[in-house]
């Protein structure tokens, strides 16, 4: 049996219905070995019979051989479709799971930009193990015995309905005995599902902020909050061993007494005359093995609760992420123009929007500053425009068209990002610059770090390009990650690049290099979208977007922009230049005021009350 990758850019709701209706054809064709295997269980009773009734009777040894040669026959062949039906159960979950693996993949990703603070409820890949481990067990075997078991209450019915009617009671109450076992089992499964999900969150969160553990000696604490989650997972586990080896021991006692009174009920109606002693045993071993599948289904039953609901949370979640609408003729890679009209824009997992009401438009070779007080929606404001987040009202378009009308591959290699927080990913620093892309050339890896300006420090490393960096990028410093993901951000050339705080771990050498990329960039014709709080950083930007409390209080030329905004401070100081090794700070250009009431009609919105204090001002100063 083949396995099948998905392709990752499908819905992932479409790929598991698709992954679903794959597992149709080799579990019928499990199930057509599980019917000629159930047939040849049939083989044990019918030689009891046969030597009971024939050969002890005949006293043939001849016949006796011959039974014996047939026996074994049909018992290896019974051996080697056993066999057979693990060796495709195993492939049956190992092909579910490549097919769904991708896409889940990518939906993990996607979980924190669509939950928000709730996608720690979600693990989809550990979902996706626990349905395909239990579709690898002995569990689904089990369960395709089940069918079977009314053929074999009708084989004892053939013989004795009294056989068949103390069958069907014993049947009976290992039934309700399973229904119990998994009415008090589910609560305790969920809890320690949810336990384990919480303390494996912790965990993570723990590692990835190591180093401010370890500096401010948090270990201790972090280990006692841990320690508690964790000790109450065991719990919910050790609960949920102890119910399920309770009523397992229950259902086994009771499949032994079934069999014995079987075989006295047997040996009563051979006394009366109406069994012979062969159909006596063989009745004793067709109830034992027409018992086995529930036996077998109680034993199985935590594990087959979990994958199932496992399964219904894999569907569930993919049913509820975002659908992406195909298209058939995808737009070419924007070139002109980025047009943000009316937006809002609410956190994953929050109904409230943080930005409403922004608005502008930006062309081909622009750098706009984004600028504001902490909190005011600057990083909000880019994580939309990457299309990490959506908008809850308004549009955002690339050359008139909608972000929808792209293909997510044009929108990949359209868009640069470079994150307030900087996670390389563990691979080479070449690896990393290329967005671990194989089809990528060493030629364009290159350019990226020669646009970045990174291209002469990454030859100080000892291995150069192929300096590994370690997980979250931890063999560099913070600068050195902040100049490498500025490589993958222009990495290819995207239309657009947007930087989030770029310069905050960088010395003046790194600012000189993002300003100077910056201005490379709109020489070749991008847009730069950059989010700052150190004036140097917005220097090589020619438009400037204020926002204040989550609206666009102000937006146009850098020039007009700031003077309204800081009447006596000016123009931002350029960056350093370097000299010699060293920085000289450069002079600070004068501020540029414009006359009149102070509002340019290149500001597309100015507060009332800013332009009536700027003119008070300019006249106090006249005066």
């Amino acid at each position: 049996m083949a396995a099948h990758t998905s392709k990752p850019t499908e819905n992932p709701h479409l790929q598991f219905s698709k992954a679903v209706r794959g597992l149709r054809a080799p579990l019928a064709g499990v199930s057509g070995v599980s019917c000629i295997g159930n047939v040849l269980m049939l083989t044990g009773p019918l030689f009891m019979m046969l030597v009971y009734n024939k050969v002890l009777t005949s006293k043939s040894v001849p016949t006796l051989v011959a039974l014996c040669a047939l026996t074994l026959l049909l018992y290896c062949f019974y051996g080697f479709l056993e066999g057979l039906r693990g060796k495709l159960m195993a492939r049956v979950g190992i092909t579910f799971d490549h097919r769904l693996a991708p896409s889940l993949f990518l939906a993990t990703l996607r979980l924190p930009l669509h939950f928000g603070p709730h996608a720690r409820q979600h693990d989809p890949l550990q979902d996706l193990a626990t349905v395909r481990n239990f579709l690898m067990g002995p569990g689904p075997s089990a369960l395709l015995d089940l069918p079977w078991i009314p053929i074999y209450f009708g084989v004892l019915y053939a013989v004795h309905p009294l056989l068949a009617a103390m069958a069907l009671a014993g049947a009976g109450l290992l039934v309700l005995l399973s229904i119990a076992s998994q009415a008090l089992t589910k609560s305790t499964l969920r809890n320690a599902n949810q336990s384990a999900v919480s303390t494996f969150s912790l965990l993570m969160d723990v590692r990835r902020n190591s180093e401010a553990a370890a500096a401010m000696s948090m270990g201790d604490d972090l280990c006692k909050r841990w320690g508690g989650g964790y000790v109450n997972a065991i719990s919910h586990a050790r609960d949920q061993a102890d119910q399920a080896s309770v009523f397992g021991a229950v259902s086994k006692a009771l499949r032994l007494v079934l069999q014995s009174g079987m075989l006295a009920l047997g040996a009563y109606l051979v006394i009366d005359s109406n069994m012979s002693p062969g159909g006596m045993m063989a009745c004793s071993i067709i109830l034992g093995r027409a018992l086995a599948p529930i036996d077998q289904a109680i034993a199985y039953a935590p594990s087959a609760t979990a994958a199932w609901q496992a399964f219904k949370r894999v569907k569930t979640l993919t049913s509820s992420l975002p659908k992406a609408q195909a298209q058939q003729h995808g737009m070419p890679r924007p070139s002109k123009t980025l047009s943000v009209r009316d937006i809002a824009i609410a956190p994953p997992g929050c109904a409230a929007a943080t930005v409403a009401g922004v608005s502008f438009e930006i062309e081909a070779g622009d750098a706009l500053g984004v600028i504001g007080p902490s909190g005011c929606g600057k990083s909000t404001l880019v994580r939309a425009l990457v299309g990490a987040w959506s908008t809850a009202r308004g549009e955002i378009r690339f050359d008139n068209a909608m972000i929808s009308h792209y293909s997510p591959e044009t929108l990949a290699a359209s868009i640069g990002h470079l994150p307030q927080t900087i996670e390389l990913f563990d691979g080479t620093i070449a690896e990393n610059i290329a967005r671990f892309r194989k089809e990528a050339s060493t030629k364009d890896v290159v350019d990226a770090a020669r646009l970045a300006g990174v291209h002469e420090m990454i030859l100080t490393f000892p291995k150069g390009y192929d300096t590994p960096v370690g997980e979250g990028g931890m063999t560099l410093s913070g600068g050195q990650r902040q100049r490498i993901g500025l490589a993958r951000a222009v990495f290819g050339n995207p239309f657009l690049v947007v930087l989030d705080e770029p310069n905050s771990n960088l010395d003046p050498l790194g600012e000189q290099s993002l300003n100077e990329a910056i201005q490379r960039m709109r020489q070749a014709g991008q847009i730069v979208v950059i989010v700052a709080h150190r004036p140097s950083a917005i220097f090589a930007a020619n438009k400037i977007l204020s926002l204040r409390s989550g609206r666009a209080e102000m937006f146009g030329s850098k020039k007009h922009v700031l003077a309204a905004l800081f009447p006596r401070a000016g123009q931002p100081h350029k960056p350093a230049e370097v000299v010699n090794g060293g920085a000289a700070p450069a002079p600070a250009q004068p501020a540029s005021v414009p006359a009149g009431s102070g509002a340019s009609p290149a500001v597309a919105s100015l507060d009332l009350t800013r332009m009536r204090k700027m003119a008070a001002t300019q006249k106090a100063a006249n005066v």
